[in-house]
């Protein structure tokens, strides 16, 4: 047992002195920085907290270790003083037993030695537990320093934190279970362990056991990190796409502002033009309801009026009866009092003879008062008829004059009601085109509301991002302070704009009459096109004409050039019979027939060419003196038939040299009037026209000879020239001729085409004109 107590405490002391290490560098060696991380990783709330926790656990031990064992309650008080680290406070208690006071005085020195021990054990038990109550703090202050990295942020921080502060908790409670269940009371282990040894080993074997637990979360708490720097790593790359998902949503927000802004210029000049419309309907609608009002109430006081009339009728006529009835009435009251006087009079003669005097003064002046009240209030009703009488009189003649106006206010109303029926109809058209600003207004405001749901889509994406939101406040601001310069730029342009409509209205006159101006210059553009267009028809009539003349010559070119070709053949057989006739005579008689003859033939060869005429003319001479014994019918026929030859032979020349300047002249005459044709041909091909440098070569070439010369002059120049070769000259040239025309007739159909569009564009560019003119 010895040996595993000294395998056991080397190692748990070194571990109590490493902690302790760590504890002293972190509380004297303690940098701002870490203070400043500890303070960021760790809040108010949390670290108030640690220090209440810390503070209860430090008391639970205190209270642990002074706490007396309850098998000891019998023995001598034990003194504990534990020292922590030379500077704190110690703690001292002692539990007095009286019924075994007395034996405190006979402590044997063994007894006094393990007591020393166990207090040894203790106050290094304590020791320890105040270093790691201190450590805590520090290593709650320097947990940002281990999980500190480029990625982490505050969120990752708090969450590291607070996941040590809980260990660090848990662990702080297991270790108080740990100790609140072990005993420091003095027993004696089986083993012969001391109680403080047996503690000693019971901590150690906790520290071990919180270290390992420790590691382990370590350990975990690495792997957590590193998935956190992961997540980290793809919400940085998630948020680099939003950012620049963002700032594309920005641009499109812009776009979509500058197309709103656009659309709400559009859409309040279309407001402010269908408030005028409108304000113009709402104005004749109220004229016209102010009018039909007018009427109303004239006739209203016409019906009246004749009600007043009938009812003051109606008064005066009951007035009259009720004044016929009152005359009647007073007039029988005084008869039947008359009469009554009378009869009392006559029965009462005897007794009122004194008296009568009296009463009859008295009934006379009853009945004077009574005349005089009645008479009075006939005055009165009668003033009062006459002046209602007067009354309705004058209102009479006024009602009269009343009518005479309204029947002249009535027609007057009547030719405003046919103003208003036209300004109805004008108001149903306004209307009409009311209803299509508003159809127009309407899908406007359908634009609008899709980008007002794109900018809404917008806004909540980037209210999710708050970094942005004061730019976007800035922004509105600075929009807002620009659309109170608009608006007041639009009250400008809006004073502007009545001074704008009246020179529009005298540009519309102006235009009006350039209008006319280019109608007429229209007709006369159009006359002059019809002109030309006929002068074009007969030109390209003559054209036609002239190339299928050309054409018909050509054929008979080539006919005669194939008879010529037959007839010299013919003739060369012939001159070789002669030449051989002639080798046979030997006569010398017909020398000069024969010079002649050779002669002749040589000014034919002259004819044909010079370069022939000069080979054969040794040969004609070589033959003139062997040819005299040629008999004279064959040479005469032959002479005849030469001559003949020769005749026609330079006439067909003539008649060819004659077409040749024809033809060009013609040519010439083509070319001066279709200027437009040439400019074309010589903008596409350049070679198509020939110039006078090309004749001037052609020339150059006749004189120098050869097949060239020979197709550019009307006599053949080389004998190397035959029959094939001119046949498939003449075919080339053709092709050449047909692809020309060919060219021209399509020249022909461009132009055509050409004016009929330049037509409709200037028609297309009057219609706009016309329509900006109407807008």
């Amino acid at each position: 047992f010895e040996e595993m107590e000294s395998e056991l405490v080397p190692v748990s002391m070194s571990e109590i002195e490493h902690i302790a290490s760590i504890s002293s560098e972190k509380h004297v060696g303690k940098t701002p920085e870490l203070t400043e991380d500890s303070c960021n990783s760790l809040s108010g709330d949390e670290s108030s907290k640690l220090v209440k926790e810390s503070e209860l656990l430090s008391l639970n031990l205190d209270k642990i270790l002074c706490q007396p064992n309850e098998h000891c309650q019998t023995e001598a008080s034990e003194n504990y003083v534990p020292d922590h680290s030379g500077g704190e406070d110690s703690c001292a208690k002692i539990d007095t037993c009286p019924e075994n006071s007395e034996q405190t005085a006979n402590f044997s020195s063994g007894d006094f030695t393990k007591q020393m021990s166990t207090s040894e054990t203790e106050q290094t038990v304590t020791q320890i537990l105040a270093e790691l109550r201190s450590s805590t703090f520090t290593e709650a202050a320097n947990q940002k320093a281990y999980s500190e990295s480029p990625y982490d942020t505050d969120c990752t921080k708090e969450l590291i934190s607070k996941i040590k502060t809980v260990s660090i908790s848990e662990d702080l409670e297991k270790m108080e279970s740990e100790l609140l269940s072990t005993e420091f009371a003095e027993r004696q282990v089986p083993n012969g362990m001391n109680k403080g040894e047996h503690a000693l080993v019971l901590f150690e074997k906790c520290v071990q056991d919180k270290y390992l637990q420790q590691e382990h979360t370590i350990k975990r708490l690495i792997k957590e990190n590193k998935k956190h720097q992961e997540l980290i790593l793809d919400i940085c790359s998630e948020k680099d796409s939003l950012r620049e998902e963002l700032k594309k949503r920005t641009e499109t927000e812009k776009q979509h502002m500058i197309a709103a802004k656009n659309a709400e210029g559009e859409m309040t000049r279309l407001i402010r033009e269908s408030d005028k419309l409108k304000e113009d309907i709402n104005s004749h609608i109220i004229k016209v309801k102010w009018a039909q009002n007018k009427l109303k109430a004239e006739m209203d006081l016409h019906k009246e009026t004749k009600d007043k009339l009938k009812e003051t009728t109606t008064k005066l006529t009951q007035a009259k009866e009720e004044a016929d009835q009152i005359r009647q009435n007073c007039q029988d009251m005084i008869k039947t009092y008359q009469e009554s006087e009378e009869i009392k009079s006559n029965e009462l003669d005897a007794k009122l003879r004194v008296t009568k005097g009296e009463l009859e003064k008295q009934m006379q002046e009853k009945s004077d008062q009574l005349e005089m009240h009645h008479l009075r209030t006939l005055r009165t009703k009668a003033k009062c008829l006459e002046d209602e009488r007067l009354r309705t009189e004058d209102e009479l003649s006024k009602y009269k004059e009343i009518i005479n106006r309204q029947k002249s206010e009535i027609q007057n109303l009547m030719d405003k009601v046919k103003i208003a029926d036209q300004i109805q109809e004008q108001l149903q058209r306004g209307k009409q085109e009311i209803e299509n600003l508003k159809d127009e207004v309407e899908s406007l405001n359908s634009l609008i509301n899709d980008l007002q749901k794109d900018i809404e889509g917008s806004r909540k994406r980037e209210s999710e991002l708050l970094l942005f939101t004061e730019k976007l406040t800035s922004k509105n601001a600075q929009l807002q302070s620009e659309s109170n310069s608009l608006q007041s730029q639009l009250d400008k342009l809006s004073c502007s704009e009545s001074q704008l409509q009246s020179q529009c209205e005298q540009m519309k006159q102006i235009n009006i009459n350039l209008e006319s101006n280019l109608l007429k210059e229209e007709e006369l553009r159009k006359e002059e096109v019809q002109a030309l267009k006929t002068e074009l028809t007969c030109r390209q009539t003559d054209v036609k004409a002239l190339s299928i003349q050309v054409e018909e010559l050509k054929d008979e070119l080539v006919t005669q050039r194939r008879k010529q070709a037959s007839n010299i053949k013919d003739l060369t057989k012939q001159l070789q019979q002669a030449r051989r006739k002639l080798d046979q005579i030997e006569n010398g008689s017909y020398d000069k027939e024969v010079s002649s003859m050779g002669s002749r033939s040589s000014s034919s060869g002259s004819l044909n060419a010079r370069s022939s005429a000069e080979d054969r003319s040794p040969e004609n001479t070589g033959s003139s003196v062997a040819v005299d014994n040629f008999p004279e019918v064959d040479k005469a026929m032959l002479i005849e038939r030469i001559v003949r030859l020769q005749k026609a032979h330079a006439r067909k020349n003539e008649k060819i040299e004659f077409m040749e300047d024809h033809i060009k002249q013609l040519v010439e005459e083509i070319r001066k009037k279709t200027k437009i044709i040439q400019s074309y041909i010589l903008r596409e091909e350049s070679g198509t026209l020939s110039s006078e440098a090309s004749d001037f070569n052609k020339v150059h070439l006749s004189r120098r000879g050869g097949i060239m010369a020979s197709l550019y002059t009307s006599h053949p120049a080389d004998s190397g020239l035959t029959l094939e070769l001119s046949l498939e000259i003449n075919r080339k040239l053709q092709a050449v001729l047909e692809d020309t025309l060919l060219k021209n007739i399509t020249l022909k159909e461009n132009l055509q085409t050409l004016g009929v569009e330049i037509e409709r564009l200037i028609k297309h560019q009057h219609e706009l004109e016309q329509r900006t003119e109407k807008t």
